[in-house]
């Protein structure tokens, strides 16, 4: 009979190159402003597209906060919705 592979056997290098990649470390309290400028810009790409949850290691929850604040901050002219170099 033949066994189902476990996650385990999956491309482990692919979780090893993810992990050096996140933004935020996991014993920082996260609370994201959509007045804070600095903060929200570590969250957004070169193009201006939100960084996936995979990347930043935010939980569900954080993530859509997130997602928020950066959606007000576009709304309000804070943060731009596209870089330069795209228009």
């Amino acid at each position: 009979m033949r066994q189902k592979p476990t996650p385990a056997q999956g491309n482990k290098s692919l979780g090893n190159a993810l992990a050096s990649k996140k933004k935020v470390s996991k014993n920082q309290v996260v609370f994201f402003d959509y007045r804070d400028e600095r903060k929200l810009k570590r969250f957004i790409n070169d193009q201006g597209k939100i960084i996936p949850r995979r990347i930043t290691g935010l939980s569900a929850k954080e993530q859509s906060l997130l997602t928020h604040s950066i959606k007000w901050a576009r709304f309000l002219a804070i943060i731009p919705y596209v870089a330069d170099e795209y228009k």
